[in-house]
Parts: C-alpha cells; sequence; structure tokens
C-alpha cells in the first residue's frame, strides 16, 4: 500500500524508469525500509534495484562502466537516508544510558529531511545540467 502512495515521488525522481518496471518496486521498498529505520532490510532491495537499473542502462546501450543517472539519483537518496524513526541513534542511547532514548528523533527527522530535500535538489540540477 505504501508502495503504490510513492508512485507520484518516483515518477518525479525517477521519470525515465516505466511505470511496471521492477526496478521501482525495489526502490520503494528500499525507500520505505530506510524511512523507518530498518536500513538492514533495505539493503537487499537496495540491490536488487541497482541491478535492474543497471539493465535498463544497458538497454539503452549505455557504457558498463558508467552509472546512469537513475543509479546516482537512487545512490544519493540513500546516502541521504530519510529517517522517520532513528532506530540505531535510539538504542546506542538507551545502551550508553540515557535518561531519553528517543528524544533525538526529532532532530533527526529534521536532519534527514534536510539531507533527503538537499540530495533531491542536487540530482535534479545535475540531470538539467550534467557539466
Amino acid at each position: 500500500a505504501l508502495s503504490k502512495k510513492l508512485e507520484p515521488l518516483l515518477t518525479f525522481l525517477f521519470p525515465s524508469i516505466p511505470k511496471d518496471h521492477k526496478a521501482r518496486e525495489y526502490i520503494s521498498t528500499n525507500m520505505i525500509a530506510n524511512f523507518f529505520g530498518l536500513g538492514w532490510a533495505a539493503t537487499p532491495a537496495g540491490l536488487k534495484a541497482m541491478e535492474e537499473l543497471a539493465e535498463i542502462k544497458k538497454e539503452k546501450g549505455l557504457p558498463e562502466e558508467v552509472a546512469s543517472n537513475e543509479m546516482c539519483t537512487f545512490l544519493i537518496l540513500n546516502i541521504s537516508s530519510l529517517q522517520l524513526i532513528p532506530v540505531n541513534i535510539i538504542a546506542y542511547r538507551s545502551q550508553y544510558g540515557s535518561v531519553n532514548p528517543a528524544a533525538i528523533t526529532g532532530a533527526g527527522i529534521l536532519a534527514t529531511s534536510a539531507s533527503t530535500l538537499t540530495a533531491i535538489l542536487y540530482c535534479k540540477y545535475k540531470n538539467h545540467h550534467p557539466y
């Protein structure tokens, strides 16, 4: 259900990926898992998404050693790491005796929102101005 809600965002971020392509499914699964702080669950979907994006690139006749715009956008979005619940940080804070381990949640949402927005703006700019 969440994947369907991501369709407009995926179309905006990855306009050249066909709507029914398997890469979109893997990308949305990866993004949802990352959003909920489940990086370990996002990794397999991320790897499959990159494999599918490589197939699209191959179909377009692009060189194997060069990453496509879609691959770069996907990687940069993963690095920006938009998270609703920073599970790992809460766990570390709890492990080291924090009185309120979840107090970091608001700041985490703000920081990851800023990094993801910056990532989107950068990718859109670079896709329109490649050099």
